[in-house]
C-alpha cells in the first residue's frame, strides 16, 4: 500500500482557530464598544474640561466603522446646558494602522448638530485640573498684561498722598547704583595697585642718577655699551608699564561709562514712579488709549486667554518636531509611570483624521445652514508633513447679515509652530460689558465681531473688533451706589451713546504681552473728565511729580556725587601715573642724549 497523502485541510487545527477567531471578533463586537465608550466618557473631561456623554456606541466590521449616537459636551458654567451636541456620527477607519495600535480615520459623517441645547439631567461639575499646566499658563499670560484701572474720584479728593521712598523704583535704582559705584571704586583701586609702578619708577630714577655725572669718553667702549643696554632695558620697562596703564584706563573708562548709563536708568525709573504715585490717587486719565483699556481691557483679555489656551492645547496634543513625547502610563498596582512614544518618520501617526466634513441644513431654525470641514488632524504633524486646516460657517438664508465664519491652520510640522485663527461674525449677540468705574452694564445687543489671532513660536499678534448700532445701557444692581459729580456727568454722557466700536490689539510674546484698546467711547470720557476737573487733576499730577522729584533727587544726589567722585579719582590717579612714566622716559632719553654726544649711538625706541 502506498503512503497516505496529506489532507488539504487540517480540520483539527482549523476548527479551533476559527472558533477562537469568532470568539475574539464577537467579544470585540459586543464588549469593545463598551470599552471605547467608557474611555471617551472617562478621559474626555480631562481634555475638554467638562462632562462628556455618549448615549450609544457600536462597532461595524464591514466596512470598518464606529457609530456614535448622542455625543454631548456639557457646559461647565451652566450644568443644565450642552456646549456642543451631535445626534449621530459615523467614523470610518483604516484597518492596517489598527495593528500598530494607531487610528487613521478616513471620513466622519455627522448629523443633527446643536449648540447650547438644554439637558434633561444636570451634568456633573468637572473640577479644573490643578495640575493643568496649559490652563495655568493661559491664566498667567493674562496676569502679565497690565490693564489700567481708572476711577472717577470726587474733585475735592484730589489731594497729595504720602509716598514711601523705599517703594519708588528710582530710589531703589539709586541705592543699587551706590553699591555698584563702591564696587567700581574697589576694582579701580585694585587695578591701580596691581600696576606696581613704583619699582619701575625707582629703578629708572636710580639709573638716571647713577649716569648723571658720567662722561662717556672716560667709560670706554664696554662701559658705553653697558650704559646703553641699561638705558634701553629701563626704557622698555617704562614702556611696558605705560601699556598696562593704558589698558587699565580703557577698562576703567568702560566701568565708569556703565555707571553713567545706570544714572540714566534712575530717570527712566522716575517715570514709572510718576505712574505709580498717580495710581495711588486713582486719577482719571485724559489719554484715550488708557480709557479704552480701562473700559474693555478685562473683557478683551478673556477672549485672548481662550485663544492662547486652545493654541497651547493644540501644541500639547500635536507637538511639533520628532522628539519623544511622554504620556501617563497605565495604572498599575505599584506605580503608573510614564509612557514615552518615540516617533518614527516613516510610519503612521498615532492618530490621523484625514478629512472631516459637516453640512447641516436647518439646525433648529428655518433657513440656517451650517458647514464645517477639517483636514489632516493628527497627533504627529511632523510625520504627516502637512498643516491642519479647518473652517466652519453659518449662513442664514433669510437674513444676509446673520453669518459666521471661522477658519485657521495649525502648522506644527516644523520646530517653530505657527497657529492662525480668524473669525468673522455678523448678526450675533455680542457680550455684555461691565463698566469698571460706573455701576452700569453695556449691552451691545446684536452686532458684528471679528477676530484674528496668530501665535508663532512664543510671539503673538491679534486683533478683536466689536461693532454694534443698538447699544443699551442697564444699571448694574449688584454694584448700585450713589454717584459723585464727576461720575454723574460721565454716566450721562456715556448713556447717551447708542453705538459701539471697540478694537483691541495684542502683541509681544507670551512672557511679555502688550495690549492696546481703543473705542468710540474714549474721546467722550476724556473730554468730559477734562471739562469737569481738568485744572484740579493737572494740579494734583504736578504735586505728585514734585513730591516724587523731591524724594528721588534727595536720594540720588549723593549717588550721583559718588559716581562723579569715583570717576574723577580714577582718572586723576591714572593721569598722574602716565605723567610720572612720561617724565621718567623723558629723563632716560635726556641721559642717553648726553652720553652719546659726539658718538654715533642708536637712539632709544
Amino acid at each position: 500500500m502506498g503512503a497516505k497523502r496529506p489532507a488539504w485541510f487540517r480540520w483539527k487545527g482549523i476548527i479551533p482557530a476559527a472558533l477562537i477567531a469568532v470568539v475574539l471578533v464577537g467579544g470585540w463586537k459586543f464588549f469593545g464598544a463598551g470599552l471605547i465608550k467608557a474611555a471617551i466618557t472617562t478621559s474626555g473631561p480631562s481634555v475638554v474640561g467638562s462632562q462628556v456623554d455618549v448615549a450609544r456606541l457600536s462597532i461595524h466590521f464591514l466596512p470598518p466603522s464606529v457609530d456614535v449616537r448622542g455625543f454631548a459636551i456639557a457646559d461647565n458654567d451652566d450644568l443644565m446646558r450642552n456646549r456642543f451636541e451631535l445626534g449621530r456620527a459615523v467614523i470610518r477607519v483604516e484597518v492596517l494602522p489598527l495593528f500598530q495600535k494607531k487610528v487613521v480615520i478616513k471620513t466622519v459623517t455627522v448629523a443633527d448638530v446643536r449648540t447650547g441645547s438644554a439637558r434633561i439631567v444636570a451634568a456633573k461639575f468637572v473640577v479644573p485640573d490643578s495640575g493643568d499646566s496649559v490652563l495655568d499658563d493661559a491664566k498667567d499670560f493674562v496676569k502679565k498684561v497690565k490693564v489700567p484701572v481708572m476711577a472717577l474720584v470726587p474733585i475735592d479728593s484730589l489731594k497729595a498722598v504720602v509716598l514711601n521712598p523705599r517703594d519708588l523704583k528710582a530710589v531703589q535704582a539709586a541705592m543699587a547704583l551706590a553699591q555698584q559705584a563702591d564696587s567700581a571704586r574697589q576694582l579701580a583701586d585694585n587695578g591701580y595697585a596691581s600696576l606696581n609702578l613704583q619699582p619701575t619708577i625707582d629703578s629708572s630714577a636710580a639709573l638716571v642718577a647713577r649716569l648723571k655725572d658720567v662722561n662717556v669718553r672716560t667709560m670706554g667702549i664696554d662701559g658705553a655699551r653697558k650704559a646703553l643696554a641699561d638705558l634701553r632695558r629701563s626704557a622698555a620697562q617704562v614702556d611696558s608699564a605705560k601699556k598696562r596703564v593704558d589698558r587699565l584706563v580703557t577698562d576703567t573708562r568702560r566701568s565708569m561709562d556703565s555707571l553713567q548709563t545706570l544714572l540714566g536708568a534712575i530717570d527712566d525709573a522716575r517715570k514709572d514712579d510718576y505712574a505709580a504715585a498717580r495710581s495711588l490717587l486713582r486719577l482719571p486719565s485724559f489719554d484715550a488709549p488708557d480709557i479704552g483699556a480701562a473700559l474693555f481691557g478685562g473683557a478683551t483679555m478673556e477672549r485672548f486667554q481662550k485663544a492662547v489656551h486652545y493654541a497651547e492645547l493644540a501644541r500639547k496634543y500635536a507637538p511639533p518636531g520628532l522628539l519623544p513625547k511622554e504620556s501617563k502610563g497605565p495604572k498599575r498596582a505599584r506605580m503608573a509611570g510614564t509612557t514615552v512614544h518615540f516617533v518614527k518618520q516613516a510610519s503612521y501617526p498615532r492618530f490621523l483624521l484625514r478629512r472631516f466634513e459637516l453640512n447641516f441644513v436647518g439646525g433648529g431654525a428655518a433657513g440656517v445652514d451650517y458647514a464645517a470641514a477639517a483636514s489632516d488632524v493628527t497627533s504627529d504633524p511632523a510625520i504627516l508633513g502637512r498643516p491642519t486646516l479647518f473652517v466652519a460657517r453659518r449662513v442664514n438664508r433669510a437674513w444676509a447679515g446673520d453669518s459666521l465664519r471661522v477658519s485657521g491652520s495649525l502648522d506644527h510640522t516644523r520646530e517653530t509652530p505657527r497657529d492662525v485663527v480668524s473669525a468673522a461674525m455678523g448678526g450675533v449677540t455680542l457680550p455684555k460689558f461691565s463698566i469698571p468705574m460706573l455701576p452700569y452694564i453695556l449691552d451691545a445687543g446684536v452686532g458684528a465681531a471679528e477676530m484674528r489671532f496668530v501665535l508663532e513660536g512664543d510671539r503673538l499678534s491679534g486683533t478683536w473688533t466689536v461693532r454694534s448700532g443698538a447699544v443699551i445701557w442697564r444699571p448694574d444692581s449688584a454694584r448700585a451706589r450713589s454717584l459723585n459729580t464727576m461720575e454723574s456727568l460721565v454716566a450721562r454722557a456715556l448713556t447717551g451713546i447708542n453705538s459701539l466700536e471697540v478694537t483691541a490689539e495684542i502683541g509681544g510674546t507670551l512672557k511679555a504681552p502688550t495690549l492696546g484698546v481703543r473705542s468710540n467711547l474714549d474721546r467722550v470720557v476724556a473730554e468730559r473728565i477734562r471739562a469737569v476737573a481738568g485744572e484740579q487733576i493737572a494740579a494734583a499730577q504736578a504735586r505728585l511729580r514734585s513730591q516724587v522729584d523731591q524724594i528721588v533727587d534727595e536720594k540720588s544726589a549723593p549717588v550721583k556725587a559718588k559716581v562723579a567722585e569715583v570717576r574723577a579719582e580714577s582718572e586723576r590717579k591714572l593721569a598722574d601715573a602716565k605723567a610720572r612714566l612720561d617724565e621718567e622716559k623723558k629723563k632716560l632719553e635726556g641721559r642717553l642724549k648726553a652720553l652719546s654726544a659726539g658718538i654715533n649711538l642708536p637712539r632709544l625706541p
